[in-house]
């Protein structure tokens, strides 16, 4: 069997490249692991909750609504307070000296 310089050459450049697109490929499973692991931890716990039946639940999802009720506070004040100094500037904006 002969061996030449440029087929070894050849051969030690395919070497390299499926070395390098070994490494991103692993990587990349590596990384897309963790994300479905990440996700399917996720579902988990969402479906855990879910099938405790309604009294194990309830408490938190309340607690969610609770937390759904604070956000639009938050979002409605901070959008009036927007409108403050300017022509449509509500009455909210009186409470702040503005």
């Amino acid at each position: 069997m002969n061996i030449d310089v440029g087929s070894a050459a050849l051969l030690a450049l395919g070497c390299g490249v499926l070395c390098i697109v070994g490494f991103v490929l692993l990587s990349a499973l590596q990384f897309l692991g963790g994300i479905l692991e990440f996700l399917g931890s996720f579902l988990g716990i969402f479906f855990e909750i879910l099938s405790g039946g309604p009294l194990s639940w309830c408490g938190c999802l309340l607690g969610l609504i609770g937390l759904a009720g604070c956000c639009v506070v938050v979002l409605l004040v901070a959008q009036s307070l927007w409108t403050c100094g300017t022509p449509q500037a509500a009455n909210f904006c009186s409470l702040f000296g503005q």
